[in-house]
């Protein structure tokens, strides 16, 4: 740190002798006009903040372990409250599930607690007292699972000691157990909840998460047989995942039947407990459907009726889960008659009718906005989406190009970038190299952006940059974190030595008015921009910000390259053949490519795609206050698995 300042220091006292010598005036610089000497103060502090620059980056201290792990419970918290809420239907309170800890068919289990209280709201003391500290939480559909694990995370990193491990929620679906345990893990972190990647490999390596790992059941298709499945894969992986000489704390989620079958073909983990969350009683459901059918009471009537008078009927078994208890809230809440719900013969045929009403009522619902897409739109959308989702739950933006685009449509969108690339080079380079020269530079400028990785992962191999809504209030909390104490400071302050040779700059640009000078300043204030806006959004929370605020930040990127390239493009034009202006030619195409290929790949597939919005992201942030999709992350996610797989059975509303 001391030594970091004293560069700055020296720097500063190189760049002010200069300064000084430069405006001395005659005497001591020799006969100088006043443009000539803004132009050396300029190359002084371009150079000497350019050097600090470099000098910080390439010894930027990593984040201390208490530092990541902090950082990991700030983000797991901020991440926890809008899900928990989502999950609810809009409502903080939810119904306390009961459930017990049920035996394994073998013999290997955790020791469990001596008295058990068995309820939401007491999970946290319940697991801290299994030993070893892992547990299996299972269920039926709609059981609650997902929201125990939420609950769980949240309450268990409220009362979380400094010395325990950060419970982190994690989606199964995109894990294959060839990929390393602890480098799955470390990748999420750094997706999921934004750590750098050095803090995320060391708060894996000194054990400081504790693994809450969603959905086993849905890592492969309904019906495949649980020998030499992904799921059972998993879980030998997850066995052998250790701290030191015991099992690591873990905890997982998975239906009931799908664990049945792999326990039963002696794929399930050792040294766990298992716990069988209970079907809502009637009463239960009962009392939490009075409570939220307030606003209609004689229609809620019926129904509350044949509750009580058949505990074990086709209504009652319907409505046992919490899921199928918010789902009739939410159906029921404004419009339509809950009393058709005593129709349907079987509980399937129960759901049926609340899924087919859910997107009408959530349409009505949602808050008024801009828009408000009609109801068959959305429907027509959202089973597009379900449908290239594949099982899948995940639904990041970075991702979707990839993933939904298709060979044809992501060759098409290749073939975009690689020809305006190449055609960008080539054109900027012409005046200099001529046609023939410049037509080569230009193939090997577009083979670079089109054989390069970026565009064979997408967004996954690149730097996640996250960049809030104009106007927003995280812009003024990203500019405290960035000059607050202990931030590092000295990369915002040398690089504002370079703000200097623009200011310098301008007054050469005013006094000799020509392009190249206009076109420079331009290029130096662009590059200033881009890099304070890149120090303020990266002390940013990554949940914080939506899940668009990739694409943002990356088609700025993109657009900031590009502005280069033509500025560069112009110089070309005006100085002929200097080299370095030929130079920002030919790379700036591919630091475009770089910057922004998994976004410019992103919009051209939205663009062409006959089955999703043009804005879809705007969609994606409406349907999620409408209560339709959630947010997991930097993902989107359906509301609920079931509904899910009901719009991709259902083409039509």
């Amino acid at each position: 740190m001391v030594r970091g300042w004293l560069l700055g220091a020296g720097l500063l006292a190189l760049a002010v002798a200069g300064v000084l010598w430069a405006l001395a005036g005659e005497d001591a610089a020799g006969p100088m006009e006043l443009s000539e000497r803004t132009d050396l103060i300029a190359m002084v502090c371009a150079v000497l903040g350019g050097v600090a620059v470099l000098a910080t980056l390439w010894r930027r201290p990593e984040e201390a372990e208490a530092e990541a792990v902090a950082r990991l419970a700030r983000e797991v918290k901020a991440i926890g409250e809008p899900q928990w809420t989502s999950s609810l239907g809009g409502d903080l309170k939810a119904i306390d599930v009961t459930f017990a800890f049920r035996p394994y068919a073998g013999a290997r289990a955790a020791a469990l607690p001596a008295s058990p209280a068995g309820r939401l709201e007491q999970v946290v003391e319940d697991y801290r007292g299994l030993r070893p500290r892992r547990m299996v939480i299972t269920g039926e559909p709609g059981a609650g699972k997902t929201v125990l694990a939420r609950k769980f995370v949240m309450e268990l990193n409220r009362v979380r000691a400094e010395s325990e491990p950060v419970p982190v929620l994690v989606a199964l679906a995109d894990w294959d157990a060839g990929e390393p345990f602890r480098d799955w893990l470390t990748r999420h972190l750094q997706r999921d909840y934004g750590l750098p990647p050095a803090s995320a490999r060391r708060v894996v390596a000194a054990r400081m998460v504790l693994p809450v790992l969603d959905g086993l059941d849905e890592m492969d298709a309904t019906g495949t047989a649980p020998d030499g499945s992904r799921a059972a894969r998993a879980l030998t992986a997850l066995g052998d995942f250790q701290d030191g000489t015991d099992p690591a704390p873990l905890v997982l989620t998975c239906r009931s039947s799908e664990y049945d079958a792999l326990e039963a073909a002696g794929s399930h983990i050792l040294d766990a407990a298992r716990l069988e969350i209970a079907p809502v009683t009637p009463e239960r459901a009962r009392d939490f459907l009075a409570l939220r059918g307030a606003r209609r009471p004689v229609l809620w009537d019926p129904v509350l009726d044949e509750l009580r008078t058949a505990p074990g009927g086709v209504l009652a078994r319907a409505l046992s889960t919490p899921w199928r208890l918010t789902l009739a809230a939410i159906v029921y809440d404004r419009a339509g008659d809950p009393g058709e719900l005593l129709t349907p013969a079987t509980p399937e045929a129960v759901a049926e009718v609340l899924l087919g009403r859910y997107v009408g009522a959530a349409v009505e619902r949602a808050p008024l906005g801009p828009r408000r897409f009609p109801a068959e739109e959305v429907h027509r959308w959202l089973r597009a989406l379900a449908t290239h989702l594949d099982g899948a739950t995940d639904l990041p933006l970075w991702d979707f190009g990839r993933r939904f685009g298709g060979r044809r449509l992501r060759a098409m969108a290749l073939g975009v970038v690689a020809l305006s690339s190449g055609a960008a080079a080539a054109c900027g380079a012409a005046p200099a190299l001529g046609w023939e020269r410049a037509a080569v530079a230009g193939l090997v400028v577009g083979a670079a952006c089109s054989l390069s990785p970026l565009t064979m992962y997408g967004g996954d191999a690149q730097q996640m940059w996250h960049m809030p809504k104009l106007g927003s209030p995280l812009w003024r909390v990203g500019t405290r974190r960035a000059w607050r104490p202990g931030s590092d400071r000295r990369t915002m302050l040398l690089w504002s030595g370079v703000v200097v040779f623009g200011v310098t700059s301008s007054v050469s640009v005013m006094e000799r008015d020509n392009l190249e000078d206009w076109l420079t300043l331009g290029v130096i204030l662009a590059m200033i921009a881009l890099v304070h806006l890149n120090g303020m959004t990266a002390r940013l929370d990554v949940a914080t910000v939506d899940p668009p605020g990739w694409v943002r930040g990356a088609l700025f990127g993109w657009a900031t390259c590009v502005f280069v390239q033509v500025a560069a493009c112009l110089m070309v034009l005006v100085e002929g053949r200097e080299l370095l202006d030929v130079g920002v030619v030919l790379v700036m195409p591919v630091g475009a490519c770089a910057m922004g290929w998994a976004a410019a790949e992103y919009a051209l597939v939205v663009l062409l795609h006959r089955d999703v919005p043009f804005r879809l992201a705007r969609f994606l942030d409406w349907s999620v206050s409408a209560g339709l999709m959630r947010t997991s992350g930097v993902a989107y996610q359906f509301r609920h698995r079931e509904f899910q797989e009901w719009l991709v059975r259902h083409p039509e509303p």
